[in-house]
């Protein structure tokens, strides 16, 4: 650990909280975000291994299957209603990682004059969300994306801890959003005594960092930005959900334990108040809006 340093304050003054798939994840004394030592700097290398990524050999992870998942989190998790309430007068929209496109779909049903564009370096889900969203889709990285106007809105939709370079990425938003823009994040936070069985897969590599309790405030002051939303939500709520039980993941034989335990009458309400006994205060699904000074 001698060699890590903080991918958002450069600190080196981090402690261990756990491991997994051979790799250290270390909280920051300073911002508070957590992140994976060895850490990938290269932009270029985690550009080009999501933009090749093949998710139709791994079946479960295949573009329907995304985009059925997708219908899922905007629609009972209730993400795109908090979403179109921050659009009523927006006149652009971005969405950065659209995945599939169903947000964007989603927009263009609810307020037919924006003006949508989506960023997506996978290739068969960029031409998915192409097909149903009917817009602009492009596979340039936002760290090295231009547009010919700046957009009212801008949603990072689970994708914050996907991008290596902090600094690039705001960099870049700040180049895009308008005046008087927002920022929207969905993302997780988590409190520095989390322990390594609050989630179950950590995604990582993929996932290079994670945001503390406090992290947000110190992009905030680092970056120029001002909060204007900030909802916190035990994430019990968002994992033991029916649909989201109901919907596939990627691994078959969790699918077959998914589908027993939701037929099982009061499981998912007992496996939420479990999971807060143990994890309750620690563990978050947050929504947040920003804007810049």
């Amino acid at each position: 650990m001698e060699n890590s340093v903080c991918p958002l304050c450069r600190s080196q003054n981090h402690k261990f909280c756990f491991s997994e798939k051979g790799y250290q994840v270390l909280i920051c004394r300073l911002c508070g975000s957590l992140f994976i030592h060895p850490y990938s700097h290269n932009e270029d290398e985690t550009h080009v291994k999501v933009t090749e990524y093949d998710y139709d050999k791994l079946k479960i992870l295949a573009t329907n299957r995304h985009y059925s998942a997708s219908k899922t989190f905007y629609g009972d998790d209730g993400y795109f209603l908090r979403i179109a309430q921050q659009c009523e007068s927006a006149k652009s929209f971005l969405d950065i990682g659209c995945g599939t496109g169903h947000l964007l779909e989603l927009l263009s049903k609810n307020n037919p004059q924006i003006h949508r564009v989506g960023i997506e370096l996978n290739i068969q889900r960029a031409e998915f969300a192409k097909r149903v969203a009917n817009c602009e889709i492009f596979q340039t990285p936002v760290e090295q994306f231009s547009y010919p106007t700046k957009f009212d809105v801008i949603t990072m939709m689970n994708v914050l801890s996907h991008i290596p370079s902090f600094d690039s990425l705001f960099s870049s938003i700040k180049s895009l959003l308008s005046d008087k823009g927002k920022l929207i994040l969905k993302v997780g936070e988590f409190s520095e005594s989390v322990t390594k069985d609050a989630i179950f897969d950590w995604g990582i590599p993929d996932h290079l960092h994670f945001l503390g309790l406090n992290t947000i405030q110190f992009i905030c002051r680092k970056y120029g930005f001002k909060t204007l939303v900030h909802d916190r939500f035990p994430y019990s709520a968002e994992i033991f959900t029916l649909g989201r039980w109901k919907a596939p993941g990627r691994s078959t034989s969790r699918n077959l334990i998914k589908r027993f335990v939701v037929m099982v009458p009061f499981a998912l309400s007992t496996l939420a108040k479990l999971y807060d006994i143990r994890h309750g205060g620690k563990v978050y699904s947050s929504f947040i809006v920003l804007t810049q000074l």
